[in-house]
Order: structure tokens, then C-alpha cells, then sequence
């Protein structure tokens, strides 16, 4: 099976200076995606800016925004 997983903040613009985000921490998320790879499955994890490392075996796609 193949998971998606979405984790960690998002910061979206609102003009040049002003932006709107979320204080999401993402440890949720990577947990999920830690949990599915260990179950096998091929997980893919689409993190916003963390720093928490990838677990193994995890594609991990770095984003800002969730455009």
C-alpha cells in the first residue's frame, strides 16, 4: 500500500511583507509515516519547514506552502 502523509507548517503569503502560518510542530504526521514504514508500506511525507529528521525508509518532500 502507498500512504501520503502531510506534516509540520505551512506559511502562506499574503502580500511582499505579511504571511499567515500555523504553529504546527509535524510530530504527528511523522509518526504516522514512521508507523507505516515500519508496517511496510511505501509512504511518502510532504513536510512543511521541521526539524525532525525523516524516518527511514520515508520519501520526504520539503515544502513552504500548501500551494
Amino acid at each position: 500500500m502507498r500512504l501520503l502523509v502531510t506534516a509540520g507548517p505551512t506559511c502562506e503569503d499574503l502580500d511582499a511583507v505579511r504571511f499567515l502560518t500555523n504553529r504546527s510542530t509535524g510530530r504527528m504526521g511523522y509518526a504516522l509515516a514512521r508507523e507505516g514504514a515500519a508496517r511496510g508500506h511505501a509512504v511518502t511525507l510532504v513536510s512543511g519547514p521541521t526539524n525532525l529528521a525523516a524516518p527511514e525508509h520515508v520519501k520526504r518532500v520539503d515544502v513552504r506552502s500548501a500551494q
